[in-house]
């Protein structure tokens, strides 16, 4: 099971059409121009995808026709670079949807559960103003991928330069090391530690978690080489941060 906390409720829910085998999402960017706090939404919904289509559930996801900001981010390359793939236009005829996704609730009318995505805040020491300038001029885009997962997807996030520079370190350490582990005889995933992960993303898609499992096994002793890359690339089905990309060449 997939829980995720209503934004309404604030209690926990299961996702209500798992039985089914098809979730229709909705985005609600909310802004003419798709900023920091848009493009969290659309990678807590990537991530969510992504979590459900492991478990064989099929997810349509749309943006919400509801704000101008629709035809804006279906238009920006960007997403390609963030590993996330372009929702759909809405429309007004789309079916109801299960659950919704933005940093404001849906419309009083609509139906299905919310999950709240916290704004991201913006200081002297921001990576940009814009998502996209902060994606094409300062930085690896997975790496502001890395540090808006890096923290609960429902709480507000700083992404200033000292929390990116961070990010695009541990991003590259990774994948140094999985580029080495790979040469090492594959072994299996651990029991413990798939276990944990599977419990870490069921639970309210608690991407930290995912990311602090990601540092034990790097730094525990007790792994094979290659029961640490097998977890890496297991994980990265869910985090999308192109943990073996470096394979071959380092």
């Amino acid at each position: 099971m997939l829980y995720v906390t209503d934004g309404h409720t604030r209690r926990r829910t299961d996702l209500p059409t798992r039985r089914r085998g098809i979730l229709v999402l909705r985005i609600h960017l909310g802004q003419a121009v798709l900023d920091a706090t848009g493009m969290r939404a659309l990678l807590v919904a990537d991530v969510l995808r992504r979590a459900l289509e492991v478990h064989g559930v099929q997810v349509m996801a749309t943006l919400a026709p509801d704000g101008p900001a629709h035809q804006d981010a279906l238009s920006r390359p960007v997403l390609d670079g963030f590993g996330i793939d372009t929702p759909g236009a809405g429309t007004d005829t789309d079916p109801p949807a299960d659950a919704h996704i933005g940093a404001a609730p849906p419309p009083a009318a609509s139906t299905g559960v919310w999950i709240r995505v916290g704004r991201v805040r913006q200081t002297t020491d921001a990576v940009a103003q814009d998502a996209t300038d902060a994606l094409a001029d300062r930085a690896d885009p997975l790496a502001v991928r890395l540090a808006l997962l890096a923290g609960p997807h429902a709480q507000p996030i700083d992404l200033t330069g000292s929390v990116l520079a961070t990010a695009t370190h541990a991003l590259e350490g990774w994948r140094r090391q999985v580029a080495r582990w790979a040469c090492a005889p594959s072994r299996p995933v651990p029991a413990d530690i798939a276990q944990a992960a599977e419990a870490a993303i069921a639970r309210d898609l608690a991407t930290p978690a995912l990311l602090e499992l990601l540092r034990h096994v790097a730094a525990a002793d007790t792994f094979p080489d290659g029961a640490k890359f097998e977890t890496f690339a297991l994980l990265d089905r869910i985090l999308a941060l192109e943990l073996t990309r470096e394979i071959g060449y380092v």
